[in-house]
């Protein structure tokens, strides 16, 4: 069947996005694709939850839940002629693309993220794959910045599939990222766990009414010491995505939150995220996770897919 390599020679650049954006542009073009991630090894921690992912979309081979060696791979490509099915190979980060374009007589995208683009590793991808090369996407392109990173893509004569900008949803973690990064006990998370965390407010430390605050801000996740219920009902009053409540200074690691609190969080569906750190530490350990997010979950596959209609060359492809 035809066959597509997704690869990159860094990892969180986007690869698993530009995946799932692939595959929805090509079951809008009459085929039906199927991603299937490689793993590097029987314990690819990565490859494991992109396989997974590919699973959640119903995008797996046969429902497929695990990453695959490459040698599997190959055999499952080989094991199915049908040219109407169209088959997306994720390959680790920095593993060759030309392995799997070979034995497969595949073509290989390779994905970049803009802020570590560079033209001239690309370039050398490029002369590797030769004829096997169908392109590059860039991720993360400040929109002010588009123009200027086409033209110099085209100075280089470098085949560009895609241009896609910066997007606060997809850079966004989960509320499962969120929770394992603060070390936090995970509360009324049910059916919640994936949704994703586009904004975050910190409470004031001082005696605020609060919900006129928090209001003005939308879907967001607050940010508050466990010792302000005020401050926290005035969040849950103002239908906030979750609560972070943090340690404060002088409360005990796992002190008690009011039972008015977690009742009314309990009743509305809304998270709580108990953390031991104090506000500071707690902003300080989120501040990675808007850059190096897994991608997954129903909504970023919808942003992806919204991107790559928007932006994708789709005749190049």
């Amino acid at each position: 069947m035809p066959t597509l390599i997704v690869s990159s020679r860094q990892a969180l650049v986007g690869k698993t996005a530009v995946a799932v954006g692939l595959a929805r542009s090509l079951a809008d073009a009459g085929l039906r694709p199927r991603l299937v991630r490689v793993a590097s090894s029987d314990t690819d921690a990565a490859a494991l939850s992109d396989a997974r992912c590919f699973a959640s979309l119903a995008l797996s081979v046969e429902g497929q839940v695990r990453p695959l060696l490459l040698g599997k791979a190959v055999e499952l490509a080989e094991a199915a002629p049908s040219k109407k099915d169209a088959l997306i190979l994720e390959m680790p980060a920095g593993s060759p693309a030309a392995e799997a374009t070979r034995p497969l007589n595949a073509v290989a995208i390779l994905v970049e993220r803009f802020p570590t683009l560079d033209v001239r590793q690309a370039a050398s991808v490029q002369r590797e794959l030769g004829d096997a090369f169908a392109g590059i996407v860039v991720t993360a392109v400040p929109r002010a910045r588009l123009g200027a990173t086409a033209d110099k893509l085209a100075a280089e004569r470098m085949p560009c599939l895609a241009l896609l900008p910066e997007d606060e949803l997809l850079a966004s973690p989960s509320i499962a990222e969120v929770s394992q990064a603060l070390e936090a006990e995970l509360l009324f998370a049910d059916g919640h766990t994936e949704d994703v965390v586009e904004h975050l407010t910190i409470a004031s430390i001082a005696a605020d009414p609060g919900q006129a605050y928090f209001a003005r801000f939308g879907r967001q996740a607050v940010v508050v010491r466990r010792d302000k219920p005020d401050l926290q009902l005035a969040a849950l009053n103002a239908g906030v995505q979750c609560l972070i409540l943090t340690g404060g200074q002088g409360v005990a690691p796992h002190g008690v939150i009011l039972p008015y609190v977690t009742q009314r969080a309990e009743e509305e569906g809304i998270p709580l995220l108990v953390t031991p750190k104090d506000t500071i530490p707690a902003v300080q350990a989120l501040e990675d996770l808007y850059v190096c997010s897994r991608f997954r979950g129903p909504r970023k596959a919808e942003r992806i897919g919204e991107l790559m209609a928007a932006h994708l060359d789709d005749d190049a492809l």
